[in-house]
């Protein structure tokens, strides 16, 4: 395998730029805030959440319904 190239890792998350609904974009503050975290960790959660029920619901099958 070849060496890494480019800028070396910082062990700093990398910024990311979300466009969204402003409504939206409020709600995730206001709940960030209430749980006494920053934005970007509560979406972390949200996103984990998310994809463990996806995650959940795909492994259902007819027998279960």
């Amino acid at each position: 395998m070849a060496p890494r190239t480019g800028r070396p890792r910082t062990g700093r998350k990398p910024n990311f730029i979300v466009r969204m609904n402003p409504e939206h974009a409020a709600a995730a503050r206001q709940a960030a805030r209430d749980a006494g975290k920053q934005v970007g960790q509560w979406l972390e959660e949200a996103i984990t959440e998310k994809q463990e029920r996806e995650k959940e619901a795909g492994n259902v099958t007819k027998a279960d319904c």
